[in-house]
């Protein structure tokens, strides 16, 4: 005898879902696979993101940074995979409405050194003056050289722009 089981959720859903998968495939479905996502998709993906996109897109450029560790130096093609999904995420946190600024920022907590680059170069693009706090911050606990190297690059050009 086969029973049914009813399964009923105890409260809403606590992480809302985002679209960012389904936007970043529709514009790539497209393109050959080495070419690179315009300027005008990036910026149109961009400012469909919101919170839940943002946090999307901080995850899965730290899925891409351990994946990146994990690819042979010869498998030219998963390394350029990785390399062009970094750039088209990157591009689209640099473009998302300056209003989920925060939401970007916080990335800046990453566990992955790539990230967090990814991340202070999108507030520098984003918005410099309200960048420089978290960046300092960021840069008071940075544990990684490179990451590090960026963080005091964009400090030190948002400062000698008078910023």
């Amino acid at each position: 005898m086969i029973q049914q089981m009813r399964h009923q959720a105890a409260g809403p859903i606590l992480q809302p879902v985002s679209a960012l998968a389904a936007l970043v495939h529709r514009a790539l479905r497209d393109l050959k696979p080495l070419t690179r996502v315009s300027e005008a998709r990036t910026a149109a993906i961009a400012e469909q993101c919101g919170p839940a996109e943002i946090e999307a897109a901080i995850v899965w450029l730290d899925d891409l940074a351990r994946d990146r560790r994990e690819v042979q130096d010869w498998d030219r093609t998963a390394l350029n995979e990785i390399l062009r999904l970094q750039d088209l995420l990157h591009g689209i946190l640099c473009r998302v409405p300056c209003d989920h600024f925060d939401a970007v920022a916080a990335g800046l907590k990453s566990p992955e050194w790539r990230t967090r680059i990814h991340v202070a170069m999108a507030l520098d693009a984003l918005d410099r003056r309200a960048a420089l706090p978290h960046l300092r911050k960021a840069l008071a606990r940075e544990q990684d050289d490179q990451a590090g190297q960026v963080l005091v690059l964009t400090l030190a050009r948002a400062e000698s722009e008078g910023v």
